[in-house]
């Protein structure tokens, strides 16, 4: 078959020649193009996760007024529970107060010194030794803890108070610990 026979033969069937040529260039064309189908598709999935975010956004933020004058409230409260490092005795006078309110002796009660360059939240430092029974050293612990400050106990020495020969059961608490505060 030479290509005078062949032509002879195409133009006998011009409908299927035409059909295989448009498959041809339609293949060719796909092929082409194939690349571009996964670029558009990726681009798809990060437009639906994005609309997706959007749509998640507007609905949890019906609430956001409210939410935001609660953490306003919660701040406030925060800052209202804050030891100011600089003002020495409006601190010392909670240690004070606790040792009226739980009838213990305090013996020694110290704020330990704040680095100057020190911002934000900080721990403040005190050192405090107390004197008393059992039960009110136990009581004035559970205060300090559970009180209007934050409290972080960095050591906590209790001990029996040695006596005069008297079955004495004062005992003494020495503590290391921290309120939270700004300087």
């Amino acid at each position: 078959m030479n290509a005078a026979d062949l032509l002879a033969d195409l133009k006998k069937q011009p409908v299927g020649v035409a059909c295989g040529l448009i498959c041809l260039a339609l293949g060719v064309l796909l092929f082409l193009r194939s690349s571009a189908i996964d670029e558009r598709q990726a681009e798809y999935d990060a437009k639906s996760a994005e609309a997706t975010q959007i749509v998640s956004n507007v609905s949890l933020s019906k609430n956001l007024p409210e939410q935001v004058q609660e953490i306003q409230a919660l701040t406030k409260d925060l800052e209202a529970r804050l030891v100011h490092a600089g003002q020495l005795a409006v601190n010392l006078q909670y240690f004070y107060k606790l040792e009226a309110e739980n009838e213990v002796k305090l013996l020694d009660v110290r704020q330990n010194p704040v680095p100057k360059n020190a911002t934000g939240y900080m721990g403040v430092s005190y050192n405090v030794t107390i004197q008393g029974t059992y039960a009110h050293v136990m009581t004035f612990l559970n205060r300090l803890e559970n009180g209007r400050h934050f409290s972080r106990f960095s050591s906590v020495v209790l001990s029996k108070v040695a006596g005069n020969g008297d079955n004495s059961t004062n005992m003494t608490l020495t503590l290391n610990l921290e309120l939270l505060g700004q300087p």
